[in-house]
């Protein structure tokens, strides 16, 4: 019997709306601009678990099969930039420039929905990273086997993928500042929450 979790089941009837919840909420102390930002930073979550957790095979025969044929040991890599004995860093470009792109969003967004100071970079990026391994370990010991594999790579290009997403929102968040200081007044709008969202996070 095929029981499974998948990534498509998870957004529509769990994370969708857990979002629609939330934006109701907070719907009367943000603003639409904010919501917006919000709504955005939020499905991007939802897409980034479903990504990096989903699917889980819940099937009891799947389960058997691979707490028989594997082992957390052979498909964890605990060394930074090893690829394996047939492996290199060219040959999983691909790999590592696509899990820096899966957390660029994270460091570009986080800025608009939280207070983020430039100092936070000393932790936040690992934070995430070792949060979605640690996320995948978490779930693979509660399953009694490595459902995905493990690997510090992983980690550290997740982690330079929220650094440079940062340094894209404080490019955007400066920018923002300058041109409000120009015009004399405080935007309105999407604009007007960019510039809130600057003058929380970038000014001191």
């Amino acid at each position: 019997m095929n029981i499974s979790i998948n990534a498509e089941a998870f957004i529509l009837l769990i994370g969708l709306p857990a979002l629609v919840v939330t934006l109701l909420f907070l719907r009367r102390r943000r603003t639409a601009a904010q919501l917006f930002l919000l709504g955005t930073f939020g499905l991007y979550l939802i897409l980034l678990i479903a990504a990096t957790l989903l699917p889980i095979d819940l099937s009891p025969e799947y389960h058997a099969i691979m707490q028989r044929d594997t082992t957390f040991a052979e498909r964890m890599n605990l060394i930074p930039f090893y690829f394996g004995p047939f492996g290199s860093l060219w040959r999983s470009r691909y790999m590592l420039i696509s899990n820096i792109l899966l957390t660029v969003p994270f460091g570009l967004g986080i800025g608009f929905v939280a207070r983020v100071r430039p100092r936070d970079l000393r932790w936040l990026p690992w934070a995430v990273g070792f949060g979605i391994e640690g996320a995948q370990l978490a779930l693979g010991l509660a399953q009694g086997f490595p459902y995905r594999v493990l690997d510090i790579n992983d980690t550290i290009m997740n982690a330079l993928g929220v650094a440079l997403g940062y340094g894209l929102f404080w490019l955007i968040g400066k920018l923002a500042l300058w041109l409000a200081r120009r015009q004399g007044a405080h935007p309105g709008g999407l604009a007007g929450a960019v510039v809130t969202a600057a003058e929380r996070s970038l000014r001191e």
